[in-house]
């Protein structure tokens, strides 16, 4: 790939494709948001919210970023995940350049050196980066929660554990430093023209974006009670320029579960569908009529066929 260390120039355009990749929970989607500054991922506070590669995409003056969010690395169990950690592998071959997102270290790791700095699951994904060390740059998140001491610390044993191509600090919520590391991934993309038309930030539909966000309101609200098990199918979209109207299905796994997404006398229900239509009116800019349906599919995580029914294959 052509690097241009020293600044582009301005009558070409330069492009890539960058893979976000850490563990669940580390501010993936958070710093996804931030550097495209606007809301294309999903951000519960609940690991695997994250299924399918979104794309974020930033467009300046003559740099184009295409930011590939993979969904959380962890260990798989059931089909639907073992499947989340497939698709993650995959999207790691097909970048120009990857954002390792970690948490600041922990007291105990930093007495420790070389790898074992890491959490096991960290351990894993640097194993998966073998050999694309150099197109990777580990970005330290969360600095905001740190003094600037232990950072330091951080850093220095960071760098030991391999040949990164460059270690960013930065606080995704705090957006602190977000800029600097948009100007370090610009190094390293190659003369392209734009895959994308300028004013574009995503490549998913507005259609998906909306089932994310019903999917995102069932995270914050039913915490450990209905973790995986639900999926959001958008049955209808009618683009009315007075007033958008989306019918969604919901489909949990057991009947138990869908009386606790409902809520007494429906209220739970009310007051999901009541959060997301906000964020969906904000995100399209118009008055939207959102109704939603819970349906029972038993099994559906751990069933290829019903995967591929609900588009998840």
């Amino acid at each position: 790939m052509q690097h241009n260390k020293n600044g582009h120039n301005h009558s070409e355009q330069y492009c890539g494709f960058i893979g976000i990749i850490g563990r669940p929970n580390v501010g993936k989607s958070t710093l996804l948001n931030q550097l495209i500054g606007q809301k294309v991922s999903i951000t519960a506070h609940k690991a695997q919210t994250t299924r399918n590669r979104i794309l974020g995409i930033r467009t300046d003056q003559n740099t184009q970023i295409v930011f590939i969010d993979t969904p959380g690395i962890h260990r798989p169990d059931k089909l639907l995940n073992r499947k989340i950690v497939a698709y993650a592998t995959e999207t790691l071959r097909d970048t120009d350049l990857n954002l390792w997102i970690v948490e600041p270290l922990t007291a105990n790791a930093l007495i420790k050196d070389g790898p074992s700095v890491l959490n096991p699951e960290d351990q894993e994904i640097l194993k998966m980066l073998s050999g694309k060390e150099k197109r990777t740059v580990l970005v330290l998140n969360k600095i905001d929660t740190i003094h600037q001491e232990q950072a330091l610390v951080s850093i220095a044993k960071l760098d030991k554990i391999a040949d990164f191509a460059e270690i960013v600090p930065v606080s995704a919520l705090k957006s602190t430093n977000v800029e600097h590391l948009v100007e370090t991934v610009k190094k390293y993309l190659s003369v392209h023209p734009f895959y994308f038309e300028r004013h574009q930030v995503t490549d998913v539909s507005e259609r998906f974006l909306a089932s994310e966000f019903v999917r995102e309101e069932l995270f914050i609200r039913l915490q450990q009670e209905i973790p995986y098990s639900v999926a959001v199918i958008v049955e209808q979209f009618e683009d009315d320029p007075k007033c958008i109207k989306i019918a969604c299905n919901i489909f949990v796994e057991r009947n138990s579960q869908k009386g606790i997404i409902i809520g007494k006398k429906g209220a739970m229900l009310k007051s999901i569908g009541t959060a997301a239509r906000k964020k969906i009116e904000r995100l399209l800019g118009n008055k939207v009529h959102l109704a939603l349906y819970v349906k029972v599919l038993k099994q559906w995580s751990h069933n290829a066929h019903h995967l591929r029914t609900l588009g998840l294959d």
